[in-house]
C-alpha cells in the first residue's frame, strides 16, 4: 500500500505528539490507521512510514552534525534495530559501521567494568563472545515412555522437519544476549505460515510477529539476496525466495542469522543436510524460552517446555530426543 498525501500528514501529527504514554489514539480518528488492526495494510503502511521518517531524523542531524567519513559505533538498545542498523550501513556518511554482537544496554555496564580493569591491570582485554553464557545442565533423564532416544543424525532431522517437526535445539553455552544464535533455539521448516502461527502460539506470542530464519552463508544470495556475513542476527535484509513465506515480514524482509561452517559445526551441517532435501540451507530460528524468561538451560526446564508446549523432538548435543506420540498441533 502506497502512502497518500493523507498517511504523511498523519504521520507528521504522530510526531509532534508530546508523549505516546498513554496513546492518545483520539487526536487520529481521522487517519486511515485508527483501529485498523496491526495487520492490516493501513497499519503496516503508517508503520513503515514512521520508522522511515524516525531515521531520517537522525540521518539529517548526522549530516548536519557530524563530519563525514569518520566510524559510526552504535550502543545499547538502538543495535536492535535491524532495520536501521542497513539503514547506516548504506547512508554513506560514515567511514564505517560497528553494531556490537550482543546490542542492548548492559554495554554501558561492560564498558564501566573494562575501564576500571584497564586501570587496575593495563589491558582492556577479557575472554568473550555470544556463547559466554551457562553450559547447559543435565538434572534429570527424558521419560523413555514419552521420548525416544537418537544419536543425531542430521539428514534424519532434516527429514522430519521439512515434514512439520518442531524442534528444540541445544548446543554448548547459551547466547549472552537477547536472541537465539544456535545455541538455545526452536527450529522447524520455514515454506509454511502455519509453521509461523505454530511457533507463535508455542511462544505464547501475538500471531502477526515474525519468525526469523537462520541461513547457511552458501545459501545467503539465494534466499535473500545478499550474501554479507551475519552471524549475529544484526540486519533486516530483503527476502528472494517466494516460498520461504514463514520467515518473510509483512514488507517483505528477514532478520537473518548467517551460519558458517567453521564458526558453528553442528547447524551448518543440519542445514546442509536441509538444503540437499529441499534446495535451501534455510530454517526457522526462535529462541528457546519461557514466556518472559531466559533461555533454557537445564534438561528439566528443558522436558517441562517440551511437554508442555508440544514439541516434537529435542536435541542436547549429539542427542535427539524424539517423542513417541505425535504432539497437540503437530506432524500427523
Amino acid at each position: 500500500m502506497r502512502p497518500t498525501t493523507t498517511f504523511r500528514r498523519a504521520v507528521e501529527q504522530i510526531l509532534k505528539v508530546d508523549t505516546i504514554y498513554p496513546a492518545p489514539k483520539d487526536q487520529f480518528r481521522g487517519t486511515p490507521f485508527h483501529n485498523a488492526g496491526v495487520r492490516s495494510d493501513a497499519a503496516v503502511t503508517a508503520a513503515a512510514l514512521l520508522s522511515r521518517r524516525l531515521f531520517e531524523t537522525f540521518a539529517d542531524a548526522a549530516e548536519q552534525h557530524l563530519p563525514s567519513g569518520i566510524p559510526l559505533r552504535i550502543a545499547g538498545g538502538c543495535g536492535l534495530n535491524c532495520e536501521w542498523n542497513a539503514a547506516w550501513r548504506d547512508f554513506g556518511q560514515f567511514s564505517s559501521v560497528f553494531v556490537p554482537p550482543c546490542p542492548n544496554d548492559s554495554g554501558s555496564a561492560v564498558g564501566t567494568a573494562l575501564d576500571a580493569l584497564h586501570s587496575l591491570t593495563g589491558s582492556p582485554h577479557v575472554d568473550w563472545n555470544v556463547y559466554s553464557g551457562l553450559s547447559f545442565h543435565h538434572d534429570t533423564e527424558p521419560d523413555p515412555n514419552i521420548w525416544t532416544r537418537h544419536r543425531l543424525e542430521p539428514y534424519a532431522l532434516a527429514h522430519a522437519l521439512g515434514s512439520g517437526h518442531i524442534v528444540a535445539w541445544v548446543q554448548g553455552r547459551w547466547e549472552i544476549g537477547p536472541r537465539a544464535l544456535g545455541a538455545r533455539s526452536l527450529l522447524a521448516e520455514p515454506f509454511h505460515e502455519r509453521t509461523r502461527d505454530r511457533l507463535n502460539a508455542i511462544k505464547k506470542r501475538e500471531d502477526y510477529r515474525p519468525i526469523a530464519p537462520v541461513c547457511r552463508i552458501e545459501d545467503a544470495g539465494a534466499a535473500f539476496g545478499d550474501d554479507f556475513p551475519d552471524p549475529y542476527m544484526l540486519y533486516f535484509r530483503a527476502v528472494g525466495h517466494p516460498e520461504l513465506r514463514a520467515v518473510t515480514h509483512v514488507d517483505g524482509s528477514a532478520r537473518v542469522q548467517t551460519v558458517s561452517r567453521d564458526a558453528h559445526p553442528p547447524l551448518h551441517e543440519l542445514l546442509s543436510a536441509f538444503a540437499e532435501l529441499h534446495g535451501l540451507g534455510v530454517l526457522c530460528n526462535t529462541s528457546l524460552n519461557f514466556k518472559g524468561t531466559g533461555f533454557i538451560n537445564t534438561m528439566s526446564d528443558l522436558l517441562e517446555f517440551s511437554e508442555t508446549h508440544g514439541l516434537d523432538g529435542m536435541v542436547v548435543g549429539d542427542t535427539w530426543y524424539e517423542r513417541r506420540r505425535p504432539s497437540p498441533g503437530g506432524p500427523g
